[in-house]
């Protein structure tokens, strides 16, 4: 039976444009960092650097005026006038950022038995090899995610699933992602540090262990997995449907959230609460 693709697409412009690269280092330690975000705030214009930490991206020349962003999670993020940081690099393209410092309030969570507590799946369990769907771009930065809505407050989170159709990369990373919702619509990345999941599975479940994580969650949130490095010319697919949890995709980094329909994804996450 052949498989129907559900496209999930953003659409972008392009005009006259201009070229901006670097490096981004950890301001401690000079080293360099991988897979940060760097984009024009809503704009849909954005890449993520490599494992050097070395970016290129192309900007339109009318954006002048518009917030270029270098954002990573357990990092103070740097936001600049674009039109600013153009003139900046003609003498300097090393950019630090500094580790961000998290003042906690010392709150313990004790669990005093497992059977207290309830065990849920909370997404889509799809695992369709005939409805299938994509990224909805190749652009570093590219996020698709589904909303998440608890039962009860706290929920601690133990495991991310995700179902893939075909992968013909071989090896493939993701970066996953867990954000806040302001206005029913994703807000702020609720992570203190990066999770990332490699897997060269051709097709099947891909399941992920958050429990050293300890994440909880008081309020509804947005699981996503984000592309963050080129591969080359491939084949990637996730099991999809019709009906499920809400499925939401920005095009690149710092770009805009966009609804995509009655469309969604397999991926869901089991929880305790």
């Amino acid at each position: 039976m052949k498989a129907l693709t559900l496209s999930f697409l953003l659409f972008t412009y392009t005009i006259s444009a201009q070229f901006i690269s670097g490096k981004i280092i950890d301001a401690a330690s000079d080293e360099p960092l991988p897979y940060v975000n760097i984009g024009i705030v809503n704009k849909n214009i954005g890449t993520v650097s490599d494992r050097n930490g070395d970016f290129f991206l192309e900007v339109p020349t009318d954006l002048g005026k518009d917030t270029l962003r270098f954002s990573m999670v357990g990092f103070s993020k740097k936001d600049f006038i674009l039109k600013d940081y153009l003139a900046q690099q003609k003498s300097e393209n090393t950019l630090r950022l500094e580790e961000k410092i998290t003042a906690l309030e010392g709150v313990t969570l004790v669990r005093k038995k497992s059977d207290k507590y309830k065990r849920k799946v909370l997404g889509n369990k799809s695992r369709s090899k005939t409805i299938v769907g994509g990224f909805t771009s190749n652009d570093l930065g590219n996020e698709i995610g589904i909303i998440t809505r608890i039962r009860k407050s706290p929920t601690y989170l133990q495991e991310f699933n995700m179902f893939i159709a075909k992968n013909t990369y071989g090896s493939v990373l993701f970066r996953l992602n867990f954000y806040s919702l302001k206005g029913g619509i994703p807000h702020e990345n609720i992570l203190e540090e990066m999770i990332v999941i490699e897997t060269d599975i051709e097709s099947g479940l891909v399941s992920f262990d958050l429990r050293p994580y300890d994440i909880v969650m008081e309020n509804d949130f947005l699981v996503v997995i984000e592309w963050i490095e080129d591969l080359g010319i491939g084949d990637l697919f996730f099991s999809a449907g019709f009906l499920g949890s809400s499925l939401y995709a920005r095009a690149t980094s710092q770009g805009e959230w966009t609804k995509m329909g009655v469309s969604t994804v397999g991926m869901n996450v089991e929880v305790l609460y």
